[in-house]
């Protein structure tokens, strides 16, 4: 994949560029009225019924303690439909959320509809929508093709940006596994090629218009993976990968993850890496230390701190028990833990982490906790499609 090539000129934020181009805003904004009401896609023109008029709200008493679990989970499926078997691992899971792939997706017609689908079944099973996560990069990872040569000039292309994301709301995407906050320390970090940006306060400018963008389209931001895989040479997701960064270097990448927060990020991802000045016994991904003290406590985070993969974790850790790594990150702080592959797989988690909540009052208590906050998050931040709400 043909990736950013860094320049060195300097850095144009959203506010200067709207500054200098002002005059393009009135025609900018013609051309996404028109494509409003002539936009290919067969978008459902139903009133939504705004985020603060969720019509129930499910007391966790009365909540069953597989949907309590469920929506502590986000999960991957395996195609581009919904096929009969995919519909019957989600209704006993009842999963919070879906993380989808190029696996599932052909083009944005189908997406639309395969998302539209996946909700139809959440609500039928869950009372709520699912979080429709994609992990659509700018200029880093893809999975639709999109937020692609979007620093011509090494300027950001913000119409190309704004249009971007606005179909990814169109299609159903709610929640964005971007951008990086992992800013590369180390010159030969491995996620250097994800990263077009020169220098800390670049990214920070883009991270902070990038997310108002998001939030504008009703798409929630997740800064990642916290606390910053640019101190890392190599990547956690296929070998045990350890830093013993200064104090120094955490604390600037910490402050990208503040920031990040501060624009109006409402998700933070975590990594598999082990950060030895933090926690010199845990992964990050295990680390009470990391995600409960640093993430939540110091930085003041009260949003939804989601694993990165954990079944891609046996990859680098040889005999790893992802069921007993999901709950060691549930016990960690984490809100939801993510298993993209091997749905059938993930059933079989499922079933043994249900048998640790009936039995372990306080796991089950955790992930209640988990619960309420995710639904709190879901009544406030996800609107309910009217043509959904008989499922109600």
């Amino acid at each position: 994949m043909k990736m950013y090539q860094k320049k060195t000129q300097p850095f144009v934020p959203i506010e200067s560029s709207l500054l200098v181009f002002s005059y393009k805003a009135f025609l900018t904004t013609l051309l996404i009225v028109f494509s409003f009401f002539f936009h290919p896609l067969p978008v459902s023109r139903e009133i939504i019924i705004p985020s603060n008029q969720h019509s129930s709200k499910q007391e966790p008493s009365s909540v069953s303690k597989s949907l309590i679990l469920g929506q502590n989970l986000i999960v991957g499926i395996p195609g581009p439909v919904l096929d009969q078997s995919t519909a019957s691992l989600l209704r006993d899971i009842k999963p919070g959320g879906i993380v989808l792939y190029q696996r599932n997706f052909c083009d944005f017609s189908q997406l639309q509809k395969l998302i539209q689908s996946l909700q139809s079944l959440a609500f039928k099973t869950t009372s709520y929508p699912y979080y429709i996560m994609l992990d659509e990069e700018p200029e880093g990872a893809l999975r639709t093709g999109l937020l692609k040569n979007i620093f011509p000039l090494s300027y950001p292309d913000w119409k190309k940006i704004n249009e971007d994301i606005r179909l990814l709301a169109m299609t159903g995407i709610n929640v964005e596994l971007a951008p990086l906050a992992d800013f590369p320390f180390l010159p030969n970090s491995f996620i250097s090629k994800r990263i077009p940006f020169n220098n800390q306060e670049d990214m920070k400018t883009f991270n902070r218009s990038f997310i108002q963008i998001m939030n504008q389209n009703s798409i929630q931001a997740t800064v990642k993976h916290f606390p910053g895989l640019g101190m890392l040479s190599d990547d956690p997701h296929y070998q045990v990968v350890s830093t013993s960064s200064t104090v120094e270097t955490i604390q600037k990448s910490m402050d990208l993850f503040r920031d990040g927060i501060q624009s109006g990020a409402t998700f933070v991802m975590t990594s598999h890496a082990n950060y030895d000045q933090l926690d010199k016994e845990q992964l990050a991904t295990f680390s009470r230390r990391i995600v409960t003290d640093q993430l939540q406590h110091e930085l003041g985070f009260d949003g939804i701190v989601i694993t990165d993969d954990i079944s891609d974790m046996p990859l680098s850790i040889k005999g790893l028990n992802i069921a007993e790594a999901g709950i060691k990150a549930i016990e960690a702080g984490h809100q939801m833990i993510m298993y993209s592959h091997q749905l059938s797989r993930t059933k079989r988690v499922f079933d043994h982490l249900l048998r640790k909540a009936e039995e372990d009052a306080q796991f089950l208590e955790l992930l209640t906790r988990n619960y309420q906050k995710i639904i709190e998050n879901k009544q406030l931040y996800l609107p309910i499609p009217a043509q959904l709400l008989e499922y109600r």
